[in-house]
């Protein structure tokens, strides 16, 4: 993962990050989690129809909503303030780092 900061404001900097590819075997399992979380949520909510299955449907929604947020691609990104590393989706535009509060612009390759 190569880096590249330039400054764009005051406090803010924007980074260049390279995005790591992700394999076949990676891709099976985002097919497989993506499938298990919606087949979940699509359980929960007819078990929530029910008086009897309201609590275990509650459970099973926040569960499989938590298999589709870990299917979801993330990577590693370093402050350019701060160089704490923290877990970045791929798909975000900028993020504010949990330490310093600083805003970082990513632009990915």
């Amino acid at each position: 993962m190569t880096e590249a900061t330039k400054s764009i404001g005051e406090n803010r900097l924007m980074i260049d990050v390279e995005k790591k590819r992700s394999g076949f075997g990676r891709g099976i399992g985002k097919v497989f989690a993506f499938t298990l979380g919606g087949i979940g949520i699509f359980t929960s909510a007819l078990l929530f129809l029910t008086i009897i299955g309201i609590l275990p449907a509650i459970g099973l929604f926040f569960m499989s909503l938590g298999i589709i947020y870990l299917a979801l691609g993330k990577q590693q990104v370093k402050c350019p303030h701060c160089a704490k590393k923290q877990p970045v989706l791929q798909t975000a535009e900028n993020f504010t780092c949990a330490k310093c509060q600083q805003l970082t612009v990513i632009n990915w390759k």
